[in-house]
């Protein structure tokens, strides 16, 4: 009787132990296909970033090249406005 009853336990702790590892193997799969979908989601955000940032790092350069056009637009008419009295007031430079 007890042998009957301890093989019946043994096969019962067996299939237990055997249904736990079917479950952690599935558990296992699905965090696998999570994390695969964070890092395709990661990607993405970092190709986003890249394509945002990379305007905005060109953007002083930009908004340098303009306050330089416009200081150098102003030169000009200093100097085209200075030859214009010179030519008025008879006198050249």
């Amino acid at each position: 009787m007890t042998d009957t009853l301890l093989l019946v336990i043994i096969a019962l702790l067996t299939v237990n132990v055997l249904f736990v590892g079917v479950y952690i193997v599935l558990v296992l799969k699905e965090v696998r296909q999570t994390v695969l979908k964070l890092n395709r989601i990661l990607d993405s955000f970092s190709a986003i970033s890249n394509a945002i940032a990379t305007p905005i790092a060109q953007a002083p350069g930009v908004v340098s090249a303009i306050v330089e056009g416009i200081k150098a637009a102003k030169s000009i008419q200093e100097v085209m406005s200075g030859k214009k009295e010179d030519k008025q007031s008879g006198t050249t430079l």
